[in-house]
């Protein structure tokens, strides 16, 4: 028996294959099954999921291609609930509906904002829950955003797009699309222009990092069976009286190194947050920071929009000394 046969039978019956598993079945050493798991993926037919010794393979799924001139994002859906027969119906209830509403919200947003000819959509349901990966061949999303808001580069603007609320069309989109998505999600992606940002929510972080990616944007995340959270609970977590008040900004995605020190960084950090009532600043990786930052966030931007609650969290003491004699200052100024 094939390799290949062996992989495939594999994964329909266990949902997944591993080393271990595949070089029990061939009668083959752990490492020489590795490289046969290697080279599924070069072809592929398989993505690996998780890391180290928890560390899986599955299958890849069917990719369907749509265009986007005069694309209805819910129509999307139905064709690819069609072509993939039963496997949505599959799926429990509140699982079904994270689904419908990152598929929905993904696509919307390769119609509305990526300027590109074609959406590529790839989805596995499996036992465990499902995989969706939506790939555009536009302009890419943080080009994108960096184009609407005038943000000087893409790193900037990969960092924006985490707080919500940021789109490139404001007349017509809230931006609250990938922040809800990226929080239902066990694990979200979304690379573009060269940048991936990755949010695992196991471990709730956030990073922003260098990839290759030729063009457009692709979307990928998983949601496991039974799902970590509903919809419901992570917009209940993020809004007062049904509107989307709440959000946490990551200060480490928005400099060079773990120091923050300079103004500059505080005012790339505060960008757009007059908008929100209540933002949680969570200082996670930072070393520390200096005057001028803690007193431009904590000090000068809170005096300016006082009706904006900033909380501080994660702090090591060096930058918990400076947070708190800047809002020591304000208190005075009040």
């Amino acid at each position: 028996m094939t390799s290949t046969r062996t992989v495939q039978q594999l994964c329909q019956r266990d949902g997944n294959v591993t080393s271990s598993s595949l070089a029990s079945e061939l009668g083959i050493s752990r490492q020489a099954a590795h490289r046969q798991l290697v080279a599924a993926i070069k072809r592929g037919e398989l993505r690996a999921v998780g890391e180290a010794r928890a560390r899986h393979y599955v299958a890849i799924a069917p990719e369907f291609r749509f265009e986007l001139a005069g694309a209805d994002e819910d129509l999307i859906l139905r064709q690819v609930e069609e072509r993939l027969g039963n496997q949505l119906q599959s799926l429990a209830p509140r699982l079904r509906e994270i689904f419908n509403y990152a598929f929905t919200e993904m696509v919307n947003n390769a119609i509305d904002h990526s300027r590109g000819k074609y959406v590529d959509v790839r989805v596995a349901c499996e036992h465990a829950g499902f995989h969706m990966a939506i790939v555009d061949d536009g302009i890419g999303a943080f080009e994108s955003v960096r184009r609407s808001t005038g943000l000087e580069g893409l790193t900037e603007s990969a960092a924006e797009v985490t707080k919500g609320k940021v789109t490139s069309q404001p007349e017509r989109h809230t931006g609250e699309g990938l922040f809800f998505t990226s929080r239902v999600a066990d694990r979200f992606s979304l690379t573009a222009n060269g940048l991936e940002w990755v949010r695992d929510n196991h471990i709730d972080d956030t990073v922003i990092r260098q990839c290759e990616h030729p063009t457009g944007t692709r979307v990928e995340l998983d949601v496991a069976a039974p799902p970590r959270t509903t919809l419901q609970q992570v917009f209940e977590a993020h809004q007062d009286e049904f509107e989307f008040t709440k959000t946490r900004t990551v200060v480490k995605l928005f400099g060079l190194g773990k120091d923050f020190v300079s103004r500059s960084e505080a005012r790339r950090l505060l960008h757009g947050l007059e908008a929100f009532r209540e933002v949680v600043v969570d200082f996670r990786d930072v070393n520390g920071v200096g005057q001028s930052f803690a007193d431009e966030v904590f000090r000068v931007w809170a005096n300016r929009h006082p009706e904006v609650l900033l909380v501080p969290v994660n702090m090591v003491e060096p930058v918990q000394f400076f947070v708190e004699r800047a809002e020591r200052k304000r208190q005075r100024d009040i």
